[in-house]
């Protein structure tokens, strides 16, 4: 494990300081650092992989007490050093460092921290002005990110290196330990995870198989010892992180995707540079960009290319035309900034504009609103479950979105009832058992598949399954009211409805939906929209939104698939043009840690790519 990790500028004045270790950050490695620097500059033999620099900082009376080792970045503009200390250098020690520099340089430009540093510098300020924020979202996505993978780098590299070692084992574990070789051998892929770039990437370190439920139920038919004792390795933290309160807050899609950030603003800081500095028109473009005021002619083309590149990332063509309306109306009249062409004018507020149609997720406040409603108790002593309804179109994986959400709830200390109100689709309460079969044994691994729990349900104490069959629509309210009753009298939290699937342009499916949300009155009706179905989500989401009457509306959406879509993320944009309703989650794969926060920032940055 490293030492510690500094962040500061050329003036040696820190902005960021961590001891992962968690000791006093001890401010004598860094002057012994720079001390060193001075006495031997660092030549490109000590790159390494030719991105970071590695120095021995030797042990002096005035500067450090023993000898270590850094591996730094300089960047130029601001000039600010990024320095990793750690005690000896080994493969292990090497690898662990170089990682924590990739991820504190890809959040630090995903920030944009050094923006406000250079703004700071410029206006002769304090160079901590204004950065109060940015630095505490720094450092807590730093430590969670660092606490999640990269602190076991050394231990993963080490293990690989060591000699198997030999011990007595009981028969049970090494059934255990044959089961889980089995599957590690057997999967080629590797795991899946939420890449850099927006797509799932493979990898070899993580295996997904074991919380991959859609394979058939032969294996377990044949196996009645692994259909009991059910191995799920899954990782909680690849889900989100804790926070002080203990909230179990879901990690935003930006934070593991920082990288595309950077390698644009990267690569758009040297083209300008070079493109104005290097330029024989340098003169002309610092002379005659900027100060023009902006006409509806000069705008048109600009427009015109705005909208076809919207369109052709699937939003709705009514959708595109609000949006450069927008811009229409936020720039004829005004005038561009130094060195800045109108096209760049109408990218940048097309950002704003979309940044303003696109709501962010607000997971913290959803939480602490179920708190404060299953905190009070009704007069008569019980708990005042809160109710979720899940509605959408058929097939667009309302079943699976709502057991991520219970899993989600569930890692916050909620008591779950999920409740089958989906009767018109055959094997819809199968499928929900078997969700609630797999959300009880992660919650328990002594849970029985197929076993009871004491009230004579499916599921355990945790998560628990509310059935009543199949039937037609007044079977589905009767079992909605009677699920929300129940789940009062056991002392559940919260009460999960799935409901049946419907198309959106059939009035006769669609008019049921607003008595269900009469009678059973749910906190929350949230509609699960599928990133893959292109510009209909316009009409999906007005019908849906219109079907439960004045009154009522969607309270949010889930959008599901994102995984697949790449940067087409056109269905995001239409259905909160066309409802006024935010996004809350994405679905990002098929496994229950599989559900992330919006971040608007890297929908909008998408969408403009």
């Amino acid at each position: 494990m490293f030492d510690q990790l500094a962040i500061f500028t050329g003036a040696g004045q820190v902005l960021y300081q961590y001891n992962c270790n968690g000791r006093k950050f001890a401010e004598s490695q860094i002057g012994a650092f720079i001390n060193q620097l001075i006495i031997s500059p660092v030549t490109k033999k000590d790159n390494v992989n030719g991105k970071y620099s590695v120095v021995n900082v030797t042990a002096t009376e005035k500067h450090a007490t023993r000898s270590f080792y850094s591996m730094f970045y300089l960047s130029r503009q601001p000039e600010l050093y990024f320095v990793i200390t750690f005690p000896e250098q080994s493969l292990e020690l090497n690898k662990e460092a170089e990682a924590t520099l990739d991820l504190a340089l890809a959040l630090w430009d995903s920030l944009e921290i050094d923006v406000q540093v250079t703004d700071n510098i410029k206006a002769n300020n304090d160079v901590l002005v204004d950065l109060g924020e940015d630095l505490s979202k720094f450092d807590e996505y730093l430590k969670a990110k660092y606490e999640e993978s990269i602190k076991f780098i050394a231990k993963s590299v080490t293990k690989d290196n060591d000699e198997p070692v030999t011990k007595d084992i009981t028969p049970e574990q090494n059934n255990k330990k044959s089961n889980k070789n089995s599957i590690k051998n057997n999967n080629n892929k590797g795991g899946r995870k939420w890449g850099r770039d927006a797509m799932i990437e493979d990898t070899s370190n993580i295996d997904s198989s074991a919380l991959d439920f859609s394979e058939s139920v032969k294996d377990s038919e044949t196996n009645n010892s692994s259909n009991n004792n059910l191995e799920i390795p899954i990782d909680k933290d690849d889900f989100g992180n804790r926070t002080d309160k203990g909230d179990f807050l879901i990690k935003e899609i930006d934070d593991l995707l920082s990288s595309n950030v950077e390698n644009k603003k990267e690569q758009h800081v040297a083209d300008g540079t070079s493109s104005y500095l290097d330029s024989a028109f340098g003169f002309l473009q610092k002379n005659f960009l900027g100060n023009k005021t902006i006409s509806n002619k000069d705008l048109k083309p600009a427009l015109e290319s705005l909208k076809k590149k919207l369109i052709s990332k699937n939003v709705a063509p009514e959708a595109a035309d609000y949006l450069t309306d927008l811009v229409k109306k936020d720039l004829v009249g005004s005038k561009t900034e130094s060195w800045t062409t109108v096209e760049d004018a109408a990218r940048s507020s097309l950002t704003k504009a979309l940044t303003q149609v696109l709501t962010p997720g607000v997971s913290v406040d959803l939480l602490h609103e179920i708190q404060n409603k299953t905190g009070v108790r009704t007069t008569d002593g019980k708990k005042n479950p809160y109710v979720f309804s899940v509605v959408g179109v058929n097939g667009v994986g309302k079943s699976t979105n709502l057991s991520k959400l219970a899993f989600w709830l569930l890692q916050n200390n909620f008591k779950v009832l999920i409740v089958a109100c989906d009767t018109f689709r055959s094997g819809a309460v199968e499928q929900l058992r078997v969700h609630v079969e797999n959300l009880a044994q992660l919650m328990d691994e002594s849970h029985i598949r197929g076993s009871k729990n004491k009230r004579g349900k499916t599921g355990n104490d945790y998560v628990e399954l509310f059935e009543a069959g199949y039937g037609g629509s007044d079977l589905v309210t009767k079992i909605a009211k009677q699920a929300i009753k129940y789940a009062g009298d056991q002392d559940f939290d919260i009460v999960l409805m799935d409901t049946a699937g419907r198309r959106h342009n059939d009035a006769t499916l669609m008019s049921p939906l607003k008595s269900f949300a009469e009678q059973a009155k749910p906190d929350k009706i949230i509609m699960v929209g599928e990133a893959l179905v292109g510009t209909d989500s316009v009409q999906q989401a007005k019908n849906f939104n219109d079907a439960f009457g004045r009154a009522r509306d969607l309270d949010f959406f889930i959008i599901s698939k994102c995984d697949t879509v790449g940067d087409m993320l056109g269905a995001m944009v239409n259905m909160v043009y066309a409802t006024g309703i935010p996004i809350l989650f994405v679905g990002v794969g098929q496994t229950y840690t599989d559900l992330r926060t919006l971040s608007v920032s890297w929908a909008v940055n998408t969408l403009m790519a």
